[in-house]
């Protein structure tokens, strides 16, 4: 059976977002206009303790970390209020205080059965270990997030995500469906790339205050802005696809590979970004997609990788993308 793209909404990553936006948390993909306009959703401290706070995490060096269980590994539950909310932010925080993730995927075997397919298990190990190492304070940084959220959501949130916000991104989630549903995707990857598709489905999640195109909620999720017309998010969700093809555990385990992931995943990822880049011209005319317009994922510094990618691959009498990556991220990184 053909694996399903879908595209929904959830609470949790919307009201995270708002108060990144608020807070203007680093890193975050927030919403600094979104931000503006709801800075009196939060409380003068609210603001203030938060501060307090980020001053002292950001000499902890442990940044991605925090990232992960403030925004990726909450998102990726599904909530439906604030108390299933709250409730991940409890099993997270407990993971933290035992240094490795086994009790957060305890309390969710379903939705974390396709997490070692995203990244080994021990990489997430390693985050909540790198975290345990300051748990007092990472623990003071979970509590004060959870009163900021159960504030916000019994002053303004509650009434706003039930009356306009979810309304608004069911709404748009619905007519995207129905655009991208005829469409098999996911199939169209796999016959460029000659790749299986490594999960059951591939989920978009609506978010209203972001800034980015997209994000990884880790495994087949992402979030995806609001913003973009539905032509835009069309092709940023084809774009996603091709790389979840690519940027999963298998990279970890790929004798070429292997060594490139556990040395310098930013770069690689710079470079799977470039490969899908180059690859998905010829299926943007399978899928009658235009291509003759800007691509969001076309930033500085990966034009030069694109071209160094293309000519490699293209050169290939036998097309092995893994090989093509690998040969990129040695020109790009000779050894003196």
């Amino acid at each position: 059976m053909a694996q399903k793209v879908l595209v929904t909404t959830n609470l949790t990553p919307n009201i995270l977002m708002h108060v990144f936006s608020c807070l203007e948390v680093e890193g975050s993909f927030y919403d600094s206009d979104y931000g503006m306009k709801h800075h009196f959703t939060l409380l003068d401290e609210d603001y203030e303790e938060w501060n307090k706070y980020a001053k002292k995490c950001m000499t902890l060096g442990c940044n991605a970390e925090l990232y992960a269980v403030l925004f990726q590994l909450p998102s990726f539950i599904p909530a439906e209020d604030i108390d299933m909310v709250i409730s991940s932010f409890d099993n997270i925080s407990e993971a933290v205080t035992e240094g490795t993730i086994d009790n957060l995927i305890a309390s969710y075997p379903e939705l974390f059965d396709t997490l070692p397919i995203y990244a080994p298990k021990r990489v997430f190990d390693d985050h909540f270990k790198k975290l345990h190492t300051h748990n007092d304070i990472i623990q003071e940084v979970i509590s004060t997030f959870k009163k900021i959220l159960s504030g916000l959501w019994e002053r303004f949130y509650a009434e706003y995500w039930e009356n306009e916000g979810k309304v608004k991104l069911e709404k748009r989630a619905k007519n995207l469906n129905t655009i991208i549903s005829p469409i098999n995707i996911i199939s169209a990857w796999q016959k460029v790339l000659k790749l299986e598709f490594p999960y059951p489905e591939f989920i978009a999640v609506l978010v209203e205050p972001t800034n980015t195109i997209a994000a990884n909620l880790l495994a087949e999720s992402i979030m995806i802005s609001l913003k973009p017309e539905d032509k835009e998010v069309y092709k940023i969700i084809t774009h996603e696809i091709g790389r979840s093809f690519l940027l999963n555990t298998q990279i970890f385990e790929n004798e070429k590979l292997k060594a490139l992931a556990e040395s310098n995943i930013d770069k690689l990822s710079l470079i799977i970004d470039a490969a899908i880049i180059h690859i998905k011209g010829s299926l943007f005319e399978t899928l009658r997609i235009r291509t003759d317009e800007s691509d969001p994922y076309i930033v500085p510094g990966i034009k030069d990788v694109i071209i160094l990618f293309g000519s490699i691959f293209d050169a290939m009498e036998e097309k092995d993308i893994f090989e093509a990556i690998v040969q990129t991220y040695n020109k790009l990184s000779p050894v003196a």
